[in-house]
């Protein structure tokens, strides 16, 4: 004779098979998606790694290529990866070498400096043209001439004497006393680099050094420079066929007297004009005197007024700086563009030479 479950025990069965197959269900579908998760985040791990190890082979080459040893181009990689920098923007571009090279020499206990030089003339990063900017310290050129400020009081005229991979070594010019000049001090120095603009950086003296009766100070290198922009407009050195006029009075009447002679650098804002020294004396203007300045650019004529800035009588030639007055905008975007045009080329150049 068949029992017969009551309705209660029924039930109670098909909770407890219900129970139990959603259960495993669940387990099934948890494990399938943490194995769909460890399949993505392993090919994701497989696909960087491979890329690492292809950038890695590429930038070791790349360097090869660029003349640089094993021993360079490890040492670039190696700050490269500290600094979480883009090794190959390193081979290409100066501000990331130099940041990189920056903190090899600061945190390497026995850093070459012969190593970092040598790079950095192998990659065509040891010459700054004038139309670029410095970013640091270590670029400004020997002897170049400043202004000293010290403890914000006393200012002296001074020059870069010498430079290492750490540090810039400036002569303090007809200073023959040191007194009041100690490690410790605040200075700020200003100078203005040529073709370019005025720079000035804050540091402390880390040394006096007494050389005979020079006195030169020791500072640490900086990346923090200002720059101030002398000019409106960038400049360009040129070297383009030129006439300035003159208008004289001649028997009565109004007459310009042109002279013939090249213009040296230009801007959308003023040239330098230039005679070989033979020539100067038939030609004279003064400081302020107004003028006219002929000139051809990339096939064009113009006729611009101008006026005289400043004179420049050096050994081979005579210059004068003009300022254009009542220029049109058309034709200062015309020069403009033309200066630019000029960077890009010497810029192109400056890459290729490297």
């Amino acid at each position: 004779m068949t029992e017969t479950l009551s309705r209660f025990e029924t039930l109670k069965l098909a909770a407890q098979h219900w129970t139990q197959t959603d259960l495993t269900s669940i387990l099934i579908i948890v494990f399938f998606i943490l194995g769909v998760m460890i399949i993505l985040v392993g090919g994701i791990l497989l696909q960087k790694f491979l890329k690492s190890k292809n950038v890695h082979s590429y930038f070791f080459n790349y360097a090869k290529e660029k003349g640089l040893t094993n021993e360079e181009a490890k040492l670039l990689w190696d700050y490269s990866q500290k600094m979480g920098r883009d090794p190959l923007l390193v081979l290409e571009f100066k501000s990331p070498f130099e940041k990189v090279v920056d903190l090899y020499i600061k945190t390497d206990p026995n850093p070459k400096e012969n190593l970092v030089q040598d790079m950095r003339k192998k990659l065509g990063f040891n010459i700054v043209y004038n139309f670029i900017p410095l970013m640091l310290s270590k670029d400004i050129e020997m002897f170049q001439n400043g202004k000293l400020i010290l403890n914000g009081k006393q200012a002296f005229d001074t020059a870069l004497y010498d430079k290492d991979e750490k540090f810039m070594y400036w002569l303090l010019i007809d200073i023959k006393s040191r007194e009041g000049i100690e490690p410790g001090a605040p200075v700020k120095i200003t100078f203005l680099r040529r073709g370019d603009a005025i720079y000035n950086f804050e540091s402390t003296i880390v040394d006096v050094i007494q050389e005979g009766h020079n006195i030169v100070i020791k500072i640490p290198h900086t990346f923090e420079m200002n720059r101030i922009q002398r000019r409106e407009f960038p400049r360009i050195e040129t070297d383009l066929p030129a006439m300035v006029g003159i208008t004289k009075i001649v028997d009565g009447n109004e007459e310009i007297i042109w002279h013939t002679g090249r213009i040296l650098d230009i801007s959308a804002s003023g040239a330098k004009f230039c005679v070989p020294v033979e020539e100067k004396n038939s030609i004279k203007f003064s400081i302020g005197e107004n003028i006219l300045v002929k000139f051809e650019l990339n096939g064009e004529k113009y006729e611009i007024e101008a006026n005289v800035e400043n004179k420049d009588e050096r050994e081979i030639s005579l210059c004068y700086g003009l300022k254009f007055k009542n220029i049109k905008d058309k034709v200062k975007d015309k020069i403009f563009e033309y200066v630019q045009k000029e960077q890009r080329k010497m810029a192109k150049l400056a890459r290729m030479q490297k």
